[in-house]
């Protein structure tokens, strides 16, 4: 599949949806194709990337559904390994043996969600494209333009940003 049939697929599911900051989702997907063709990555991996989030509920789109659209069945497989289901219940186990060691309840749930996440992370790390395309996506949600610099300041963008970092420390060593 090219980047521009995985833009134009993209831009359909994706019509009226906003990121974080509050812009066009589709182009937060853009920059993240423009990061890896920065690095020299291939249209494969930038295609993977700008689909990620097809699956998600906010497209309300079904596998049957992006088949139609024209993604292949191995990119829907790799889209649906890249998707992250937050383990709550291992969250709250682990945040509540850092409590009982007393760590403060916030820090011990951030803490707790950056090591179940980085855990997901990691399980990427067996199929190179899945990898790169996860780690320019979480690298592109640190820029300035995703997190301003108000945000920056408040305990929960830091943790946040700290979990992209060590995530993207994860897919890399």
């Amino acid at each position: 599949m090219t980047l521009n049939e995985a833009l134009a697929i993209a831009e359909k599911a994706h019509a009226g949806l906003k990121d974080k900051a509050g812009g066009p989702y589709i182009d937060f997907l853009k920059s993240v194709a423009e990061h890896l063709k920065n690095k020299g990555e291939s249209e494969e991996v930038q295609a993977l990337a700008v689909l990620q989030d097809i699956l998600t509920p906010a497209t309300k789109l079904s596998e049957e559904d992006v088949l139609k659209m024209g993604v292949p069945a191995e990119m829907i497989a790799r889209i649906k390994k890249m998707t992250y289901h937050k383990n709550q219940g291992w969250i709250d186990e682990y945040s509540c043996k850092l409590m009982a060691q007393g760590v403060p309840a916030e820090e011990s749930t951030y803490e707790a969600r950056e090591k179940e996440f980085v855990h997901f992370v990691k399980t990427l790390k067996d199929d190179p494209i899945a990898a790169k395309a996860k780690a320019a996506i979480l690298s592109v949600l640190q820029e300035d333009k995703y997190i301003h610099r108000q945000e920056r300041r408040e305990l929960k963008t830091q943790f946040r940003l700290k979990k992209y970092k060590a995530a993207i420390a994860a897919l890399e060593e």
